[in-house]
């Protein structure tokens, strides 16, 4: 929250004109009762999960001890940055911890696979079942151990995202999207503990899935606003390919100059832009990205991630984590 309150204090530069919001609405509530666990069971792509991984999922829908269908949340982001993170789940994590948002670590273990762990007992993995334009459908397995249990805790979870777009009249778009979790605990007793404490982590879930929707929405204003501050972020990620890095940096200088486009489109009206029109929008973008490598003036703040201190398809991996 300190990261956007800080990004709506920055300098406007031209793209700002287009009015980028860090919001999150609830297009509806939450909900965990019969009817919608049934239909989200029923919606869930078990036709794309390969044959190995399905015995695994049929274990989780036939023994669902918890289910959360989360409430469905409207935001402003570009599809690209939206999708960048989806298929780069690990690349976000490393940003909370630039950010201090997070300690928790998740690392790219093979063309679909990651391994994370959050440091405080818990750890596990998880294996993209499914991915397209529509939906994503992810499983997750780990465990929790703590010296006061006699031994650790496991449980499985399946993850169905279902994301849509809609471009505005002002050219910037908006997702909408809503996600079901089916959690299933091998053990009785915790099954039966779960389910009396799941008005709690009911709740959790819904501020947890609200608190990354609105990160995405920070962080596509952040690249339409300040694509040098995503930059130095950038420089100091760890635990992700290298690769990475200059996806990130890429992906912020296209949000960038396709907001300084939009806004240049906006003023002209109906009129088709000249290529010199254009070509000035791209200059200016290069002189911002140059100014912002620039040593800061004596006196004068640095926008990076410093300041703020006072979650496509996956590319295949080496299989070994990064330092």
């Amino acid at each position: 929250m300190l990261a956007a309150l800080w990004l709506l204090g920055t300098k406007p530069c031209a793209a700002e004109d287009a009015k980028p919001t860090i919001d999150v609405e609830v297009v509806s509530s939450g909900s965990s009762v019969a009817a919608v666990r049934k239909k989200a069971l029923a919606d869930l792509p078990l036709d794309k999960v390969t044959a190995d991984l399905r015995p695994k999922v049929d274990e989780i829908t036939k023994n669902v001890s918890l289910f959360r269908h989360m409430p469905t949340l409207k935001f402003v982001s570009e599809p690209e940055v939206y999708n960048f993170f989806l298929a780069h789940p690990d690349v976000a994590v490393s940003l909370w911890r630039v950010m201090d948002i997070s300690t928790f670590e998740m690392w790219q273990t093979g063309p679909t696979g990651y391994e994370a762990d959050s440091h405080d007992g818990s750890s596990g993995t998880i294996e993209v079942l499914h991915s397209s334009a529509e939906r994503q459908l992810v499983m997750c397995e780990g465990s929790f151990k703590s010296p006061l249990l006699l031994k650790p805790i496991k449980a499985r979870t399946l993850l169905h995202l279902q994301p849509t777009f809609q471009k505005a009249a002002d050219g910037q778009t908006t997702v909408t999207h809503s996600l079901d979790m089916f959690v299933s605990f091998p053990s009785q007793p915790v099954d039966i503990t779960a389910k009396l404490i799941s008005p709690v982590s009911h709740a959790m879930a819904d501020r947890n899935f609200r608190e990354v929707s609105l990160w995405v929405a920070m962080m596509n204003v952040g690249m339409i606003q300040q694509p040098g501050w995503i930059e130095q972020l950038a420089g100091k990620m760890d635990g992700v390919l290298e690769v990475r890095r200059g996806q990130l940096l890429k992906l912020a200088l296209q949000t960038n100059i396709a907001a300084r486009k939009r806004e240049l489109q906006r003023q002209a009206g109906n009129r088709e832009l000249s290529l010199d029109e254009v070509m000035a929008v791209l200059r200016k973008a290069a002189q911002d990205g140059a100014a912002a490598k620039a040593p800061p003036k004596e006196g004068a703040i640095p926008a990076s991630g410093e300041q703020i201190k006072s979650e496509s398809r996956v590319e295949p991996a080496s299989g070994q984590r990064t330092p």
